[in-house]
């Protein structure tokens, strides 16, 4: 089977499913990042000498944390879109071929690809119609 190159098939769908994980990600990194940060100049009634070392420091963590959280965020949403496409990339298609099957053509097969997360359930609906297919077949 061809490798699917449309990474946006159903967009809502496939929206409102990469935000069920991608949000509540960023605010758990958020409140790490400000429980870990806040926490310690909270703490920070220390020698003046110890955090005019520690003070660099941070700014050190920030000035990394800035640079990199666009890229890890970036990943996450690549990667999220990457797999909600294995989930909902093949609706479409199957909604179209189902519909031949209802129309009364048993001679459509669902088609699955290799990492379709819906594989079995494409399957499943073969052996229906086929099952289906062949029953019309004695009755007539």
């Amino acid at each position: 089977m061809k490798k699917r190159h449309i990474y946006l098939v159903n967009k809502a769908m496939q929206f409102r499913y990469m935000g069920l994980v991608f949000f509540p990600l960023i605010i758990l990194l958020a409140g790490l990042y400000y429980l870990i940060y806040y926490s310690v100049f909270a703490q920070m009634l220390i020698p003046e000498a110890i955090s005019v070392t520690l003070l660099p420091a941070m700014k050190k963590v920030n000035l990394i944390v800035f640079i990199s959280a666009p890229i890890l965020l970036y990943s996450l949403l690549r990667a999220a879109l990457i797999y909600s496409n294995r989930i909902i990339g093949p609706i479409p298609r199957l909604e179209k071929d189902l519909d031949k099957a209802i129309a009364g053509d048993y001679s459509v097969r669902l088609k699955s690809r290799d990492k379709d997360e819906l594989k079995s359930f494409i399957s499943k609906i073969n052996q229906l119609i086929e099952k289906v297919d062949s029953s019309s077949r004695s009755i007539t």
